[in-house]
């Protein structure tokens, strides 16, 4: 599994995403596969660029690590690893009756009258397997793509 760990800034989001795509091509993802890695490891990044870490968080302190792999079953394995605030997108996307509402409410609306917020969470959840945990000072976010997704995510 290689690893590539970048400051937590907006800058990082296209090295981090290509070293992501360039291991999903070679596990020979197809496009519609890598379409989804690219969206939902954007959504996870910008997420913990603009919420992990508080605005006293030292600059040298912003990190984020990115793990890309390949199972012995073929399914393309990322894990993002942040030293930010604790934070848990699965059990928020899953127990939040109220995020519930707003998701399925935005779906339908029209660009324009989308309310901001939460999408990232919905395309975790529908588009990849995501896990989390919180490792000591760590949030470890782990993400597979297997070619068929069970009913439940999407």
């Amino acid at each position: 599994m290689g690893t590539l760990r970048l400051p937590a800034s907006e800058d990082s989001i296209m090295p981090l995403r290509q070293f992501a795509l360039d291991t999903a091509q070679r596990a020979g993802l197809d496009q519609l596969a890598l379409q989804r890695v690219e969206l939902v490891l954007e959504e996870a990044l910008v997420n913990v660029i603009h919420h992990g870490y508080g605005p006293d968080t030292p600059a040298e302190r912003r990190q984020v690590e990115l793990s890309c792999g390949v199972e012995a079953d073929g399914v393309l394995r990322l894990t993002l690893t942040d030293w930010g605030s604790a934070f848990d997108p699965v059990a928020v996307a899953q127990t939040a009756p109220a995020l519930e509402a707003t998701l399925e409410a935005n779906l339908e609306a029209d660009l324009d009258h989308r309310a901001p917020g939460g999408m990232g969470l919905f395309l975790m959840r529908t588009m990849a397997e995501a896990g989390y945990e919180r490792r000591g000072d760590a949030n470890v976010l782990t993400l597979r793509f297997p070619s068929e997704l069970p009913v439940q995510n999407r």
